[in-house]
């Protein structure tokens, strides 16, 4: 297994574990009212477009030649850490 694919697995697995927390988050959100549930869904759709782009930059990257895909890789960092920040950042605002 390449390095290209052994990233690629990496990330889509992350991908998929978030997933599974925003319908977490999405769940509790429902469960809450008032300006909670308004502000955790905004967050929510914060970091679905975020997860969007990750996602998007994935699948471009596997049809990128070899050097090329190196490149992409800071893009797709610089992505993934604003949605890992958009995650914590909507995970303590839920918490209050």
């Amino acid at each position: 297994m390449s390095k290209r694919d052994e990233y690629i697995d990496k990330i889509t697995a992350k991908l998929k574990s978030w997933d599974a927390e925003i319908d977490k988050l999405e769940a509790e959100a429902n469960q809450s009212k008032g300006e909670l549930e308004a502000d955790v869904k905004e967050q929510i759709d914060e970091l679905k477009t975020k997860r969007a782009e990750v996602s998007k930059q994935v699948d471009s990257i596997k049809d990128a030649s070899d050097d090329a895909w190196e490149d992409m890789k800071d893009g797709i960092e610089k992505s993934w850490n604003a949605l890992s920040s958009a995650f914590d950042k909507a995970k303590s605002r839920f918490n209050q």
